[in-house]
């Protein structure tokens, strides 16, 4: 029996593959000395990439690489180039050829040896060390001195289970009570579920219990199976991101290096374009010059001979350059020489650019890199601050743009402003709530014009959608109206929507983010009106949308929101996840609010007449204007080339501050 033990203990330690837990087939031993089965190395090595990718077989056991021999055949041969384990072949070749031989005894039935009886066991109690056979097996566990003995196969493999007992009588539970879902033992069934419907023996539901392990056993593999495979998706999807990169790195750089041949080209032109006319202009320019010498040295001989005639007083010399004097003959010498200065001054090569250098960074364009989705966020949206934000400036009120106009039958009321650069130029809109109309402000040949677009409806919010388009909200209707900036107002189109919504922000030029004030929510919508999300609650579920007044896109997608009921200013993703809360007790009025060049957040409190500084991660920083500045419940908020327009309850004029580093 010791034997027996031994040899079982020989097959689970040295024996024994690592990966599938049961004797070596065909075994191979690697380079760092652990041995496995070829099949279980083969299929080990497919789900490992980086693996495929070094060329190298990882030891599932140490993580030790060993090279192949032949890495450019397929992956499925690379195993088969690993050569055979002689010694761990030969060992199980020994033992299968022999093991049955040399202990024959042992491998009996030792209860039946000791009646008279010889029959071959196939287990053995590890309690008794005793090899039993089939008959054994089943009377071992009956009796109550062996009952909690363990009996196991033979060859390790087969475990035998035991019988369970019951804790308080001892006594074999052979009884399941479904009321109560546990096993019982017969004691148990008088005692204490003798009140209980369905009470069973465990052999009467074997073949329940097997259905449903095995039902369970399949939808656990195919869980396993498939997030294998959704894992293995994974890993080829990071390859081919790998991939895609290298591709997209070389486009980017053909498409500079393109760029910058053209700009090389045209440098080169120019320049022989000037060299071409500056080298005529000089030529001409020497030319003039021998001219002018020719004509110096004729002046010299003109200024000898006069000062010679007045020194000797000869009074028929004199008479002579008097004659010359009167026929203008020294007067056509001195006009010839004005003509030549003149024509000097003239002659002049200038440079005249064609690029406007506030267009520069935005009109040079390369390309974009974007995700190929359906609602992919267009990053120039949120890019069109050139200027550079002082977190720590004082803004100084630059200068103030009047928005009364001609026809204004009301008090200007701006609900909201944007600002937008159409064809060079700097152009104003802002929503006047009382005169129901939609205004531009620019300037054009140095004279300072507007435009008025007349609405059906009070209009509320206003957002820029494209570089020359702007999407307005109603209040008191559900419509959005598309509006096109020439810089003059021309309407595009109406959008008839299911909510009537307070505030707009434009997270693409074919997505917008809508607020709801009744059954408060934040819908994603497209251009045609239709709903594609709804936000009402926060994912976490902790905070509820109360009241959106005022919304604003970032650059990463992301959705602020100023709440006039629960006074706090949100920022969310389109799915509905928090970003941050800003929640403080001296918030009164929330309004307008939008972002800087530098991703930092600028919100309007209406009552308390001030717009307040937050970090990007929205954490107060301090207020930047007050009512020191001349702020009066200010509504809407636009940060644009380093400049904040805001626009206040009531207000005749457009305030302009200047948020810029000083130079």
């Amino acid at each position: 029996m010791a034997a027996a033990r031994k040899l079982e203990s020989l097959n689970e330690n040295f024996l024994t593959c690592s990966i599938c837990t049961e004797g070596y087939k065909d075994p191979c031993t690697l380079t760092c000395g652990h041995t496995f089965c070829k099949g279980c190395l083969g299929k080990f090595l497919k789900t490992r990439q980086d693996a495929i990718r070094a060329k190298s077989i990882p030891c599932p056991y140490c993580r030790q690489m060993t090279r192949v021999p032949r890495p450019d055949k397929p992956v499925e041969e690379w195993v088969k180039q690993i050569k055979p384990s002689f010694l761990i072949q030969g060992l199980l070749d020994t033992l299968a050829c022999g093991g049955n031989t040399d202990h024959d005894i042992e491998n009996r039935c030792h209860p039946c040896h000791d009646l008279g009886e010889s029959h071959p066991a196939n287990s053995y109690c590890q309690d008794c060390d005793v090899p039993l056979c089939e008959r054994c097996v089943k009377m071992h566990p009956s009796l109550p001195a062996t009952s909690n003995h363990v009996i196991a196969g033979l060859c390790g493999t087969v475990k035998v289970p035991r019988r369970q007992r019951c804790a308080e009588h001892n006594e074999v539970m052979d009884f399941c009570c479904k009321d109560c879902n546990r096993a019982i033992c017969p004691k148990c069934c008088i005692i204490y579920h003798r009140k209980c419907d369905s009470v069973v023996t465990i052999q009467s539901i074997m073949s329940e219990m097997r259905r449903v392990l095995r039902h369970n056993k399949g939808l656990i593999k195919q869980r396993f199976d498939d997030t294998g495979r959704s894992l293995q998706q994974h890993k080829s999807q990071i390859d081919a991101v790998i991939h895609n990169k290298d591709k997209l790195k070389s486009q980017i750089r053909q498409a500079s290096q393109k760029a910058m041949d053209v700009i090389e080209q045209k440098e080169k032109q120019l320049l022989e374009e000037l060299n071409e006319m500056t080298e005529k202009q000089s030529r001409q320019l020497r030319g003039r010059i021998k001219s002018g010498e020719i004509d110096m040295q004729m002046y010299q001989q003109y200024i000898e001979y006069l000062t010679q005639v007045l020194k000797s007083g000869s009074e028929t010399d004199m008479f002579d350059i008097y004659q010359m004097c009167q026929s203008g003959a020294i007067k056509e010498a001195t006009d010839r020489y004005v003509d030549f200065t003149g024509s000097v001054r003239d002659s002049k090569i200038i440079f005249v650019s064609e690029i406007d250098e506030r267009k520069l960074h935005k009109d040079v364009q390369l390309g974009r890199i974007q995700q190929n989705v359906c609602d992919v966020m267009d990053t120039r949206l949120g890019k069109i601050q050139c200027g550079t934000f002082d977190v720590m400036c004082r803004p100084v009120l630059h200068k103030t743009v009047g928005i009364r106009v001609d026809g204004d039958r009301e008090q200007p009321d701006p609900y909201d402003v944007t600002v937008l650069v159409v064809d060079g130029e700097e152009t104003l809109v802002v929503s006047d709530y009382k005169n129901i109309c939609l205004k531009s402000f620019y300037t054009k040949n140095n004279i300072s014009q507007h435009s008025k677009l007349n609405l059906a409806r009070n209009p509320r919010s206003l957002t820029r959608l494209r570089d020359n388009q702007v999407a307005v909200s109603f209040w008191s209707h559900g419509e959005i109206v598309i509006v096109r900036v020439t810089p003059d107002l021309v309407l595009l189109s109406r959008v008839t929507t299911k909510k009537k919504y307070k505030c707009l922000t434009a997270l693409s030029p074919s997505t917008l983010a809508a607020g709801c004030g009744y059954a408060p929510c934040v819908d994603i919508l497209d251009v045609s009106g239709r709903v594609m999300r709804s936000v009402s609650r926060f994912n976490s579920g902790k905070n509820l949308i109360c009241g959106p007044i005022c919304l604003c896109a970032t650059d990463r997608g992301n959705i602020l929101m100023s709440d006039d009921v629960s006074k706090s200013v949100y920022c969310i993703t389109p799915e509905g996840d928090v970003v941050f809360t800003y929640i403080p007790t001296g918030l009164s009025g929330p309004r307008g609010i939008t972002t800087t060049s530098t991703g930092h957040v600028l919100v309007a409190d209406f009552w308390a007449h001030k717009v307040i500084l937050l970090t990007p991660a929205g954490e107060f920083v301090r207020d930047l204007l007050t009512s020191q500045d001349g702020l009066q419940y200010p509504h809407g908020l636009m940060f644009f080339d380093s400049k904040l327009y805001v626009v206040e309850y009531n207000g005749d004029a457009v305030k302009e501050f200047n948020c810029s580093i000083p130079q």
